[in-house]
């Protein structure tokens, strides 16, 4: 099934089963749509978020607001990053992160809501502007993250899936400490 420009829906074997559930929750979307619609929310909610909120998390040891949307920004653009890599036929094997050890020394909570919803847009720009400029011959390449083989295709499909499965933990996890249920 074609969704983007030449973009398919991954096939088990494509990548690492680790991120299988994140492939599942983009499957059968039209992206881009997905895409609005996760920027429509995160723009919502981290809009209305004051500097106080921001560094709050739902449970000890949880992360913050500030720092679960820069842990979602990292982890886009090194997905980016390693698709860019495999869609230009990168033979190397690509290193995978520890996001513990990202968020640790990234410092999210010294930022502003309002800046770090301005990064991920300006990034969900930049990544749209890559993937619609994608030759379709490419959607098919495969590359190798950690010692595993990732298809270029696969790792779209994994920007959105991951953005989704934090959607579900924003929404059961994340509201309720600011007294919300849906900030639309």
């Amino acid at each position: 099934m074609e969704t983007t420009k030449g973009l398919i829906i991954p096939n088990t074997g494509d990548y690492p089963l680790f991120y299988k559930r994140y492939v599942e929750l983009a499957s059968g979307k039209a992206l881009k749509a997905l895409s609005d619609n996760q920027e429509t929310f995160i723009k919502k909610l981290y809009g209305s978020l004051s500097t106080d909120q921001g560094i709050l998390s739902y449970s000890e040891g949880k992360w913050s607001f500030n720092e679960l949307l820069g842990h979602i920004i990292d982890t886009e653009k090194l997905m980016h990053f390693r698709a860019l890599s495999i869609s230009r036929g990168e033979k190397s094997n690509l290193p995978g992160f520890d996001q513990e050890v990202y968020v640790a020394n990234a410092d999210f909570n010294n930022q502003t809501p309002e800046k770090l919803l301005s990064t991920f847009l300006m990034h969900r720009e930049l990544l749209w502007h890559f993937i619609e400029a994608i030759p379709v011959i490419q959607c098919g390449n495969i590359g190798t993250v950690s010692s595993n083989p990732m298809s270029l295709s696969a790792l779209i499909y994994i920007i959105f899936g991951h953005m989704e499965h934090h959607l579900g933990i924003i929404k059961k996890n994340y509201l309720p400490v600011i007294g919300l249920t849906d900030p639309l």
